[in-house]
């Protein structure tokens, strides 16, 4: 379903947005930029928001997306969207088509994003059933554009390397684990993966587990202990170390306060 819509050209300097201080709600992103930059962040690499981009986002996660001191200002439209199908389509179609995206204006993401965007600044979408199907439109075509997007020949086995790994946090995984799920010498994997998703095995890794943190931090109570082994980190210390380094706040403070 539809969540927050937009057009907005943004010149405050202040404008940040960090993905693990969105609320506990899940929900995803889509923003096409249309004139002017922004900057953004997810997981460890950095990237200039330029025109013709999109970035395809869900939260929470660690990822950071703000106006940089160089830009005289950053002007996008973006659609926010919820649900559990929503959630489960997104992450293959951010696996595939990264946090970052070039489309054209006529591209049928973008003429979607801007039909849903001029509906509802027409107070048009109050029909809950038309504001679902627009949603599930947005969201289909992407996941056609991430079918068609050339992917490569090694793309199926870095993503059954991924799969196994999402599936299995709990578990001692390692670079080597990955490697050999996907078929690859360890440094033939490394060095695929990198070049695919712009991280290295080891950080992608971190990040799942910080991620899978976030989330049982913010839908359950169970102790720090039980989620720092869930999600494969070695205690309860290491979780809190690595946590508040990706994060910015320990993982109590994160709890509290609702983020």
């Amino acid at each position: 379903m539809l969540g927050s819509v937009g057009h907005e050209c943004v010149r405050d300097p202040a404008y940040n947005w960090h993905g693990l201080k969105r609320g506990r709600a899940e929900f995803a992103l889509f923003q096409y930029t249309l004139a002017g930059t922004g900057r953004l962040r997810a997981g460890a690499r950095e990237q200039i928001v330029r025109p013709g981009t999109a970035m395809l986002l869900h939260f929470p996660d660690d990822n950071q997306y703000w106006l940089p001191a160089d830009s005289a200002g950053w002007e996008f439209i973006y659609v926010c969207l919820h649900g559990r199908e929503v959630a489960r389509l997104w992450r293959s179609i951010e696996t595939r088509l990264g946090a970052l995206v070039e489309f054209s204006p006529t591209d049928a993401p973008v003429t979607c994003a801007r039909r849903i965007v001029t509906e509802a600044l027409a107070d048009n979408l109050t029909n809950a059933f038309v504001a679902s199907a627009l949603a599930y439109e947005l969201t289909m075509h992407l996941a056609a554009a991430a079918r068609t997007a050339p992917a490569g020949a090694h793309a199926a086995a870095l993503q059954r390397a991924c799969d196994h790994a999402e599936q299995n946090l709990h578990l001692p995984l390692t670079v080597d684990t990955m490697a050999r799920q996907a078929g690859f010498s360890r440094y033939h994997f490394t060095r695929l993966f990198t070049a695919h998703t712009g991280l290295s095995p080891a950080a992608w890794l971190v990040e799942q587990r910080v991620r899978e943190a976030a989330r049982l931090l913010r839908g359950t109570s169970l102790p720090l202990k039980e989620i720092a082994a869930r999600c494969g980190f070695p205690d309860a210390n290491y979780l809190s170390r690595v946590f508040r380094r990706h994060s910015g706040m320990p993982p109590g403070a994160y709890r509290r306060s609702g983020a």
